[in-house]
């Protein structure tokens, strides 16, 4: 059985070399693992298990972030957003691009996608950083990098589908990353002050201007506050949530003259597209990880971690370089489909939190958006902002040296991600 599973790791390993898309290499290599293996009914039981993988009532809540994402950016309102992060701290060293992380860090607590923050908040945010003398390469690793929160904070797709692959609660796991975000946009604020000097024309707000930006950045500005409520109190599901968010941004849409029926078909047809590929990846993904646990992989890897005599550090850090360099190759959510059912029984044995691990694994899919050739943060930021690529990815070492650091702090100190979920009774 070793050879059988080794061939067919070698065969998807092939089909990724050769370009074919991410989901069929899964399907292709779990079916020909079960005809191999001598399976009966290979297609049937292969229908079944894509079937009910998708067989869920959590995971309607991936088209529905999904939809309000793009439902904001079809609406305009980020820049009303930059305008008043811009309010809030523009008379400070960096400001501009405080403010930027800023705008990125609440978007990214609206649309739980990575590189919908990035593609929003670049659009405004860029020219306005030219116009005050960042350079271009820095200005794009900034918002590459602060799109990544996007995916940590709530809510997040991808700790959604961590939650589905590990049985863990949804609502829990929003909460718990909630305070690596913070902690994450905040070092990107203190690189950012640390390295950009005072902003030129930069005034101190008066009140008025605060009051006026906040107002007219209202909406948007309760949007968030509305999603985390809901799941913090445990009123409703973070399914029910997400449906709450895409009426709220329609009604907030048509109110505010930002939205129309063709920026509403715009929107549907996006996120109908970005759902459809999420959705065959987590399909394709339950044959592979089927046959993993049927050969019994993850086990059989475990124990040899176990005997191996590396230790908690030794073993975190194996982990981190093997999700560094399979970052460079594979696109973020893939890696997490294909990475989580091998390491997550590893982790588990060295003793990690279920939850510390999820925001530790969201982690390393940040940083694979932001890491060469595959960062679609990166390309996304380059083609909007007409930013050359090379020069950004000159820029973004030390935001990936940051997001490693929050990882092996959440390893080490595992209630920066658990204390806020232990202080709620939700169990859904």
């Amino acid at each position: 059985m070793e050879y059988a599973v080794l061939g067919i790791i070698a065969f998807f390993v092939l089909c990724l070399v050769c370009s074919v898309p991410v989901f069929v290499a899964m399907g292709a290599s779990a079916v020909l693992g079960g005809f191999v293996l001598g399976r009966d009914n290979l297609f049937q039981d292969a229908a079944l298990n894509a079937y009910n993988a998708l067989n869920s009532f959590v995971l309607l809540a991936v088209p529905l972030y999904i939809l309000a994402g793009t439902l904001l950016q079809e609406t305009g309102l980020s820049k009303r957003l930059f305008t008043f992060a811009a309010a809030l701290v523009s008379n400070i060293r960096g400001g501009l691009g405080v403010a930027t992380v800023i705008a990125c860090a609440i978007f990214a607590a609206i649309s739980g996608s990575s590189v919908a923050t990035a593609a929003t908040i670049g659009l405004v945010a860029i020219p306005i950083l030219k116009q005050n003398g960042y350079p271009p390469g820095r200005s794009g690793a900034l918002i590459a990098a602060g799109g990544t929160l996007g995916i940590l904070i709530p809510p997040s797709i991808a700790l959604l589908l961590y939650g589905v692959l590990t049985n863990q609660s949804i609502g829990a796991l929003f909460v718990a990353g909630v305070m690596p975000g913070i902690a994450l946009a905040t070092l990107m604020a203190v690189y950012t002050i640390l390295t950009n000097p005072r902003d030129p024309g930069s005034k101190k707000p008066t009140a008025r201007e605060i009051g006026q930006a906040t107002v007219n950045a209202g909406p948007i500005l309760l949007l968030p506050i509305l999603i985390f409520y809901g799941i913090y109190s445990g009123l409703a599901t973070a399914t029910e949530v997400a449906a709450l968010a895409v009426v709220y941004t329609v009604v907030v849409g048509f109110a505010s003259r930002t939205l129309n029926l063709r920026k509403l078909y715009k929107a549907g047809l996006s996120a109908t597209h970005a759902s459809v590929m999420i959705l065959m990846l987590v399909a394709f993904g339950a044959l592979l990880t089927h046959f993993l646990t049927v050969t019994r992989v993850p086990l059989l890897l475990t124990e040899v971690i176990a005997g191996s005599g590396l230790g908690f550090f030794g073993t975190l850090t194996l982990m981190i370089v093997f999700y560094l360099v399979l970052g460079m190759f594979l696109e973020a959510l893939s890696m997490m489909l294909i990475t989580i059912p091998i390491l997550y029984p590893v982790a588990m044995a060295i003793g990690m939190d279920p939850l510390a691990f999820g925001i530790f694994v969201v982690l390393a899919i940040e940083i694979a958006q932001i890491t060469p050739p595959v960062g679609i943060n990166l390309f996304t930021v380059s083609q909007i902002g007409k930013v050359p690529f090379e020069s950004i990815i000159r820029s973004i070492v030390p935001y990936v040296v940051m997001a490693v650091l929050m990882m092996y702090a959440v390893a080490y100190w595992p209630e920066l991600a658990t204390w806020l979920p232990q202080t709620m009774d939700y169990k859904q």
